[in-house]
């Protein structure tokens, strides 16, 4: 049994409880709801919430006959979570880069719309962070891997594929920079996956609106970083996922929201991570924008944009979408 529960207090009534397929949990992941098996017309507790699971168990399980196990109704809403984030299947870890990025970038997508739908679970701050360390994996393989990032014409998808694009460019550019420390570039890929995610606060009308935003909207939108820096606030996220979501928006001469931050007081990641937000908003499709290539949204940002904007970051993409990778001793 997998359960630190000491206490045996009798086998819970089985009209309360519901079947879950042992063969929908995926190697890897987090189920963030008890979970019973019965034996014997008896129903004992499996795995307490939280608990990650691995290949070799799951075969233990269905070997021994076991082909479904049952967490309480109350926690429904948790369990359709987990099957709607798995629902893509496994995180692609050994395509190659340029076909990987892509398939972890429409993974983020997937993810990112349960993450709007429903309450902020471990099960989907575990598939982030599993979704960010596979997209780190793939980016070191092969950071020129990002000019395979399509560009959608639909602006309704603009929403779930926004932040995986982020990510991938924020982990290019840090790599292309020499960052190559693991730790601080999952941080950054999944600060950058998550940095959005006050935005499912704000009314749909607002997000999805096919023009300009009035000023009254502008204010609204303007609190998403507080809301996602809130939302998070007991997720256990470290120190620089916490940064990106809370001051992505932060513009060096303290022009920023929501706090006015100037250079010397923004994180490094918070700085890329900035960069690689203004660039895919530039290169998006939408009404009320001009549709810009992304050698077009470079030069905007040279001439308009750059004195409050990551110079470092600026070189590292325009070296990377001309194919030019940086060799260090």
């Amino acid at each position: 049994m997998n359960s630190n529960n000491s206490f045996n207090f009798g086998s819970p009534d089985k009209s309360k409880m519901q079947a879950f397929p042992v063969g929908s949990i995926k190697d890897n992941s987090t189920t963030d709801f008890d979970l019973y098996v019965e034996a014997a017309g008896t129903l004992t507790l499996y795995a307490q919430a939280e608990y990650v699971w691995s290949r070799d168990e799951l075969s233990r399980l269905l070997a021994n006959g076991h082909q479904e196990l049952f967490y309480p109704t109350t926690a429904k809403a948790r369990a359709e979570v987990y099957l709607k984030l798995h629902s893509s299947g496994m995180i692609d870890r050994e395509s190659y880069p340029r076909a990987r990025i892509v398939k972890l970038t429409e993974a983020a997508a997937e993810m990112t719309r349960v993450l709007y739908d429903h309450e902020i679970t471990p099960a989907i701050i575990a598939r982030a962070s599993d979704i960010a360390a596979a997209m780190v994996d793939c980016v070191k393989a092969d950071p020129l891997c990002i000019s395979a990032l399509g560009h959608l014409t639909n602006h309704d998808e603009y929403t779930y594929f926004h932040s995986a694009r982020v990510s991938a460019y924020g982990l290019a550019i840090a790599i292309q920079l020499s960052e190559s420390d693991q730790t601080r570039l999952r941080d950054l890929a999944l600060g950058a996956l998550l940095h959005d995610v006050g935005k499912s606060k704000i009314d749909h009308d607002i997000l999805g609106k096919r023009s300009a935003l009035t000023p009254k909207e502008w204010v609204e939108i303007k609190k998403h970083p507080e809301y996602g820096a809130t939302m998070l606030q007991a997720s256990g996220l470290s120190v620089v996922p916490r940064e990106i979501i809370l001051h992505h928006h932060e513009r060096f001469d303290g022009s920023g929201y929501p706090h006015k931050l100037t250079s010397k007081e923004i994180l490094e990641e918070v700085k890329i991570a900035a960069f690689a937000d203004v660039f895919d908003a530039l290169t998006t499709n939408r009404p009320y924008q001009v549709t810009r290539s992304r050698f077009e949204a470079l030069a905007l940002i040279r001439d308009r944009l750059l004195p409050n904007l990551h110079q470092e970051s600026y070189n590292a993409l325009v070296d990377l979408l001309a194919g030019k990778l940086r060799k260090y001793a």
